[in-house]
């Protein structure tokens, strides 16, 4: 049973990153849809797709957090997650299944990372002998980039 101080995430790959994203923001996991590119977009946003009926954009974690290119992952999982904009579909490697971890065992990112990953890394701990990274999706897609998809698909996303 988790202690007191403890929190669910679901345990995910991202090329050499493995992450947790607090379990109450995942929506679901699944096998990678079709996505339409967005000229407007940037690197690490893949595109939209439609999931259960309504559009969303579609981020490569692994592009995000390494920099370069967003491109599709083979045999890789989507992950919605809910934002305040409504849903956000993740592209991950693997998905590695739930996990508990305790409040006091993750640390705060050190300032060189929290510049260089732009906020997208809330906290950071270790994981049978690897690094880490604790992620909150509404971080994930900044507000104005989540407008420009908007506007670029001519309507509201959710």
């Amino acid at each position: 049973m988790p202690g007191t101080g403890s929190r669910r995430f679901l345990l995910v790959r991202a090329r050499s990153w493995m992450c947790a994203l607090p379990l109450d923001e995942v929506e679901e996991t699944m096998r990678p849809l079709p996505v339409t590119p967005v000229a407007s977009a940037p690197a690490f946003v893949r595109g939209v797709s439609l999931v259960r009926g309504t559009s969303a954009p579609v981020v490569s974690l692994g592009a995000l957090l390494s920099g370069g290119a967003a491109e599709p992952c083979m045999g890789g999982r989507f992950v919605s997650l809910r934002v305040p904009e409504g849903r956000l579909v993740i592209e991950v490697d693997e998905v590695r299944g739930l996990s508990s971890l305790e409040a006091d065992s993750l640390e705060a990112v050190p300032s060189l990372l929290r510049e260089t990953a732009q906020g997208h890394v809330q906290r950071l701990g270790t994981l049978d002998g690897h690094l880490l990274a604790v992620l909150g999706s509404s971080h994930l897609l900044p507000r104005d980039v989540w407008d420009r998809l908007t506007r670029s698909e001519g309507k509201e996303l959710s």
